[in-house]
């Protein structure tokens, strides 16, 4: 496959169906198809590939949106990797985001 291949998880997670665990699940019951074949784990997709979750066509764009935006940080011991507005201690807080 080429250079602009992705993983299918990440493909489904970056179309916000699900998380990328999650994905992994859903191929390994084998309720995802590429192109009309059934998804194996570790499979790799192109942006123009058609992908299906139980014969429904996944909803992909192959640009970002407007709101898409990546923040790395080096996150201090005690600082929780969640947005759970519970959490007092979350990263979203942390950040004043």
């Amino acid at each position: 496959m080429s250079d602009e291949s992705i993983s299918l998880n990440k493909r489904i997670s970056a179309s916000g169906y699900c998380s990328r665990r999650e994905a992994d699940r859903l191929i390994e019951q084998g309720r995802v198809c590429v192109n009309g074949i059934p998804a194996m784990p570790g499979d790799r997709v192109l942006l123009t590939d058609e992908i299906h979750i139980d014969d429904e066509r996944l909803k992909l764009s192959d640009k970002p949106t407007d709101s898409t935006f990546v923040i790395a940080l080096h996150k201090p011991l005690g600082i929780t990797s969640t947005t759970d507005p519970s959490d007092k201690r979350n990263v979203i807080r942390f950040l004043n985001h």
